[in-house]
């Protein structure tokens, strides 16, 4: 088998900031605060000075208070002069995805009153900002927005919003220069390339050292060999399960699949992710990672850890 940390990028190429580790790690760091300070100006429309110095991230962790769920870690928390932000990256965009983000954002709205003073009406503003990476769901809208509203339209509360990016509508033209910008942004996340992300961030699209320290985090994280193997176990897993999918598809219309191939078919994929996990343990990945990034339950990851 070949051992996946031996794995190189090829020559100009990236990893994607659409790979979850990646997103985070970048995203989460207050020491790149300036990129993020950029990319709220351009999207909620709001001239920079207004938030430099004004955003912070918080800590991600939310206590979900249903029977059988534990601590969950959402993508990216900020505040914004008291105002939430949580931004997600979706990379499969299904409907238990979307039941789960209005779960956060609920979580993340209401979890104020325990920090600060317990009147309804003082409750500041949460927006959950979604990037839909994947093409289900997708509208022929580039930005959708959901607001608690009324049979006749009216909005019943202003303070909870929650916003779907779809990022593919990115590579059709966008007719504002607002939208322009929103659809390069998204294009920052799917390109494959240095030249194609320095071609995406142009010389407007964020300050200089914005775009300085965005490009770095980049090519850092494109070069790192544990970061490269991981993308590559992640990429190579989700392949083969998008090609198993699709086999499934071919022999169901033409005479069925059998009940143990089916099984069987589970069973690797299920076992991929399982040594996927394995290595990503022995590096000390955080296990809240290893756990969104195969899908396994945090049980299961910790189970793994005690055997090896």
């Amino acid at each position: 088998m070949t051992d996946v940390r031996k794995e190189k990028r090829k020559e100009g190429e990236i990893i994607p900031i659409k790979f979850d580790y990646v997103f985070v790690s970048i995203f989460n760091n207050p020491q790149n605060i300036e990129i993020l300070e950029n990319f709220l100006s351009c999207y909620l429309e709001i001239p920079l000075e207004g938030i430099k110095g004004n955003l912070k991230i918080m800590p991600r962790e939310l206590e979900l208070e249903s029977k059988g769920s534990k601590n969950k870690q959402v993508d990216l928390i900020l505040d914004l002069k008291g105002d939430k932000i949580n931004i997600e990256l979706n990379n499969n965009f299904t409907e238990g995805m979307i039941e789960r983000n209005i779960v956060y954002a609920c979580n993340i709205h209401g979890r104020q009153l325990r920090y600060g003073d317990n009147s309804y009406s003082n409750i500041t503003k949460i927006i959950q900002i979604n990037f839909n990476v994947s093409k289900k769901y997708q509208t022929d809208k580039l930005i959708e927005k959901y607001e608690l509203k009324g049979e006749e339209g009216n909005i019943l509360s202003k303070k909870i919003r929650i916003d779907v990016i779809n990022v593919h509508k990115s590579l059709e033209k966008c007719y504002t220069e607002r939208d322009e910008k929103i659809a390069r942004w998204c294009k920052l996340m799917i390109v494959d390339t240095k030249n194609e992300l320095e071609k995406t961030l142009g010389d407007d699209l964020m300050e200089e050292n914005a775009k300085e320290k965005l490009v770095n985090e980049v090519e850092k994280y494109s070069t790192d060999e544990e970061v490269v193997a991981l993308y590559s176990a992640y990429t190579r897993e989700e392949l083969e399960r998008n090609t198993v999918l699709e086999d499934e598809r071919k022999e169901a219309r033409e005479e069925g699949l059998k009940e143990g191939i089916q099984e069987g078919i589970k069973e690797g994929i299920k076992e991929g992710k399982e040594d996927i996990a394995k290595k990503m343990i022995e590096e000390n990945f955080d296990v809240s990672m290893i756990s969104k990034l195969t899908g396994l339950s945090l049980d299961k990851i910790q189970k793994i850890k005690e055997e090896n």
